[in-house]
């Protein structure tokens, strides 16, 4: 007798077994996309035709002319010199106009966002005669001071180029550049920005030094700043006249070449001197 009862018990938890429902398998976890990827990604995308960056001289973003190979350096020796010192913006300027500061603003700045884990933030900050937006051929109506004072949030205004580089662009000189320059909500649209993106690296392309006082009084901005000079015209008195001006302001990575000649009967090409300043 005990032993049918022990037989009959262990049928019915067979049959119960069998005809309990399959818990159902938890889906995996899928990781979400962080805040500020969310962000980046609304950005407004930017598509470049090559053919422009070729004509403009920016080399670093199909890096099919060996003269990238310069920009890559910088970018590494800037991007060591900022982990140890704990940097993230970074200036360019020049002593004058037509020494090329906005080509190499650009390139370095194609170069840094070439790599794969670096976010890169471009501004136009020369707001008497803006040039970045030409040379990456783009000719929609954008004043930056749409930005700076506070009408157009950052994250309508900018633009982006792929996932990791972000831009502010100007195409309308901005009248009264001084003033808007030192203005105190100037500061904190670009504090800002910054904490919004939270960018690896952010370059300013800047007004000349010796044109006006928009650079330095943006230098408290900046963690340093790298002077850009002409081959065969820029004066020795205007570098020193310019580095005068930012050491005490900011922190001097340097002075760098530009415009060199490869040699007689070569094609004209941007090749680059660079040196370490006074900090």
């Amino acid at each position: 007798m005990v032993e049918r009862l022990k037989i009959a018990i262990a049928k019915a938890r067979e049959r119960r077994g069998a005809e309990a429902p399959a818990k159902p398998k938890q889906a995996a976890l899928q990781p979400s996309p962080s805040a500020f990827d969310r962000v980046w990604s609304g950005l407004a995308e930017l598509h470049i035709d090559p053919e422009i960056l070729e004509r403009e001289r920016i080399v670093t973003r199909q890096k099919s002319d060996a003269a990238h190979i310069a920009f890559d350096m910088l970018r590494t020796r800037l991007a060591k010199l900022a982990l140890e010192q704990g940097w993230k913006r970074i200036g360019i300027t020049s002593p004058s106009k037509g020494c090329g500061k906005t080509v190499i603003s650009a390139n370095l700045a194609f170069s840094f966002a070439r790599h794969p884990e670096n976010r890169t933030l471009l501004a136009d900050l020369d707001l008497r005669s803006p040039r970045l937006s030409s040379c990456l051929g783009i000719t929609d109506r954008r004043s930056i001071h749409w930005l700076l004072n506070g009408s157009t949030p950052p994250e309508q205004y900018l633009q982006r180029i792929g996932d990791r580089f972000a831009l502010a662009l100007n195409t309308q000189r901005v009248r009264d550049a001084s003033e808007v320059i030192q203005h105190a909500n100037t500061g904190k649209v670009l504090s800002g920005m910054i904490d919004m993106l939270q960018p690896d690296i952010v370059i300013y392309d800047l007004p000349p030094l010796l044109v006006g006082d928009d650079a330095i009084a943006f230098m408290p901005n900046l963690d340093a700043v790298l002077l850009v000079i002409a081959s065969g015209e820029t004066k020795p008195y205007e570098v020193e006249e310019c580095e005068s001006l930012i050491v005490g302001e900011t922190n001097f990575l340097g002075v760098l070449l530009n415009k060199v000649e490869r040699g007689a009967g070569s094609d004209y090409y941007y090749g680059y001197g660079y040196g370490y300043g006074k900090e």
